[in-house]
């Protein structure tokens, strides 16, 4: 079979599991970075720094390890995170030991003020100012990531691998709880509530026009919708139904829009709200859980109606053996698949995970 072949192979297995059909054998997708620096003994900073050795680590790391059909991310740079979070991030070799994993160090780096500046002058502006005044030029470091992300992508099509999403988006609530910090955030929901949703929406309206374009220009399989901090175990169910969920769901259906799988990447606990994620069309999306929602639970609510992927647990990878991890992947897949599924870690897989223990996670969809 050529490489263009095992795609096709790889592409088709991945649709028909989101679309709850039947598949040959459940997919299997890895997601991870530094883990695979340290498999390869490429140095962590190094990996940081460098784009294309990044993209290539990950790629010759996962595909070395067994008969995935993709990868979630094709190229990876801490300075991503601190696009994201709007948070500083320490980089090995520079703020920290060389082989040490990249750090968020946040702090509150945005006032209460940047709420008037987002309502009067718009997130673009503000969101322009912070990269340069306050996160030290970030743009000029992220957009390389973003110029290679292309050609990452091109990389793992010709070695007959699906890059499943390899953008990120992030809304505001997200943004704005890494760069106010959590807990001055959660004080701003209750005290500043009618300010902070008045530049929730004046954000939201950028961060979606901004979403389109990069989604129009890279025509990606799939984008990453993030779900972190803004988890139901962290708010009340009038919080989250005003701050969170509206403004979720609105990206899930931009990038539903755009003809763009939303694989909704679920960290920390859902478990209370997860019958609001069947207000979103059947078949279409991936809920992604990090281990932290219990799976079975996603399942009674949402297997009939979402493909679920995950949910190997990071301790489990690191501090298990190849044997618990086989077993416990082949639950998931009896048990939570074998329609509708997508075998893969809990959120990235940890840097200290065991080669042989990714590799047996991997051999078990095809039960070798």
């Amino acid at each position: 079979m050529s490489k263009t072949e095992l795609y096709n192979v790889h592409l088709e297995r991945i649709k028909k599991a989101i679309a709850l059909e039947k598949t040959d054998r459940v997919p299997v997708i890895p997601v991870g970075n530094s883990f695979c620096a340290n498999h390869l003994g490429v140095s962590l900073a190094d990996f940081a720094m460098n784009n294309e050795l990044a993209a290539d680590t990950m790629l010759k790391s996962f595909s070395s390890l067994g008969d995935i059909d993709g990868m979630q991310q094709p190229v990876f740079s801490p300075y991503l995170l601190s696009y994201q979070w709007l948070s500083k991030v320490r980089i090995p070799g520079i703020d920290l030991p060389k082989d040490v994993p990249w750090q968020v160090a946040e702090a509150e780096m945005m006032t209460v003020d940047d709420y008037d500046v987002i309502i009067n002058k718009g997130y673009n502006t503000f969101f322009k100012d912070f990269l340069k005044n306050r996160l030290d030029n970030l743009e000029e470091k992220v957009n390389p990531v973003f110029a290679y992300t292309p050609q990452a992508i091109e990389n793992c099509k010709k070695e007959g691998l699906v890059t499943l999403s390899p953008i990120v988006c992030c809304i505001p609530y997200e943004v704005f709880c890494g760069g106010r910090t959590m807990v001055k955030f959660m004080r701003d929901l209750f005290r500043l509530s009618d300010k902070v949703q008045a530049a929730m929406d004046i954000a939201m309206d950028d961060i979606v026009e901004s979403t389109r374009q990069v989604l129009r220009a890279m025509k990606p399989t799939g984008a990453w919708v993030g779900g972190w901090r803004g988890a139901s175990e962290f708010l009340s169910p009038k919080v989250w139904n005003r701050f969170e969920w509206p403004y979720f769901k609105r990206m899930v259906e931009v990038v539903l829009e755009e003809n763009v799988i939303p694989v909704l990447h679920i960290d920390s606990n859902w478990e209370r709200d997860l019958e609001k994620f069947l207000e979103l069309p059947k078949g279409k999306c991936i809920f992604s859980s990090d281990h932290a929602t219990n799976i079975y639970k996603v399942k009674e609510v949402l297997g009939d109606h979402m493909c679920i992927m995950g949910d190997v647990p990071a301790a489990l990878t690191s501090l298990g053996t190849p044997d618990e991890v086989y077993n416990y992947s082949t639950k998931l897949i009896n048990e939570i698949g074998p329609k509708g599924f997508i075998l893969s870690s809990g959120c990235d897989i940890p840097f200290n995970a065991k080669p042989e223990n990714v590799k047996a996670m991997i051999a078990a969809v095809t039960d070798k």
